[in-house]
């Protein structure tokens, strides 16, 4: 009961949404949660849709980012108080914007219009590597590596094989995600901020008035605003111990105490402070892989054509092969069984 009531303490009518952080998975649940993925996917028959909305979030994103590190910057300047996970932000925010225009930069509208997405109607026109990013990111707490990301590849081809496209798209599809959770993240570090000015707000109210009954306080108390109130009573003394009174019996018609309250906030704080510093850390890592050595290691149709007898296309540069794959693409078309059509494409080409 006291877990629920924790969690009715911290809904707000404008809560952020919550970060992407489920349980954590081991590398063997990983691969497992990947096949299942694989198996659960429907595809649209019709890629084109759900492609504008992919990229409205990401301008709103980075919009809500520099927000952030304007906001947080300006408490930095002012002296006053941001939590770790603030600091992680503003120290970190040029890499952020960096991949930002990256993105931008690297997966044009027209090509993820033509990506596979998915049918199922929770996530109908959200494209099929999007979603793989945001279950990996989820039950990693963000933080990836190279080893991760190849056998999660390998589990889910091993189930459903991804286009050529899919595969080259996924650098940008993790650093979507990895942007989706900051932005969730920076969210609720805003959301902490302004509910310790709300508190430092009140307690102003409360010295104001002199002795005077104290101000209701507000309906629901944010945990961050339960710490700073307390805090600024130790600064006030006795003069302002009614509020912890206050506090006190709030806290208890929700099964709650102070102890609960504060215990709550720093592990939020905690909690989301390992998570920013994973994302940068993961940004950091998608910015530093050659993609290209692990797209050929994970790509199902460079396997096949590697095969050929005469070993001639394993000879060749990446330039040369490259254009083989793109005939590939080129000879499969647009199918909404995706990958399965370009691995039939390429055995022919092997067989032939």
């Amino acid at each position: 009961m006291k877990r629920f009531r924790l969690l009715s303490l911290r809904r707000r009518p404008a809560a952020p949404e919550r970060p992407l952080r489920d349980e954590l998975s081991s590398i063997e649940q990983l691969e497992e949660r990947a096949k299942a993925l694989a198996a659960r996917f429907t595809l649209d028959p019709d890629p084109r849709r759900g492609g504008d909305r992919t990229y409205r979030r990401l301008d709103d994103n980075a919009r809500l980012l520099e927000q952030a590190y304007r906001t947080l910057a300006d408490d930095v300047h002012r002296g006053e108080f941001v939590t770790p996970a603030a600091e992680w932000i503003l120290d970190n925010f040029h890499l952020v914007a960096s991949e930002i225009r990256g993105v931008r930069q690297n997966l044009p509208r027209g090509y993820y219009r033509e990506l596979p997405k998915l049918a199922l109607r929770e996530q109908a026109g959200t494209a099929r590597v999007y979603a793989m990013a945001v279950e990996l990111i989820r039950h990693t707490d963000s933080r990836l590596d190279r080893a991760q990301l190849m056998r999660f590849m390998n589990s889910f081809q091993s189930v459903a094989p991804l286009t050529i496209g899919e595969l080259w798209a996924w650098p940008s599809m993790l650093k979507l995600a990895l942007i989706e959770n900051l932005r969730r993240l920076a969210a609720r570090t805003l959301d902490g901020r302004a509910a310790r000015h709300a508190a430092d707000a009140y307690v102003a109210r409360i010295d104001e008035g002199g002795q005077g009954e104290l101000p209701p306080l507000p309906p629901e108390l944010h945990t961050a605003f339960v710490v700073q109130v307390l805090q600024r009573i130790r600064e006030y003394g006795p003069r302002l111990a009614a509020i912890r009174s206050a506090v006190d019996a709030h806290l208890a018609t929700l099964e709650m105490s102070s102890e609960d309250a504060i215990r709550a906030e720093h592990q939020e704080q905690a909690a989301t402070q390992v998570s920013v510093a994973n994302v940068i850390g993961s940004l950091r890592l998608c910015s530093s892989l050659d993609w290209s050595e692990y797209f050929e290691a994970v790509s199902l149709v460079e396997r096949v054509l590697r095969q050929d007898p005469p070993g001639v296309y394993g000879r060749m540069d990446f330039a040369s092969r490259d254009r083989y794959r793109q005939a590939v693409e080129e000879l499969a078309g647009r199918r909404a069984e995706g990958g399965d059509a370009q691995l039939r494409v390429a055995l022919r080409a092997v067989e032939s």
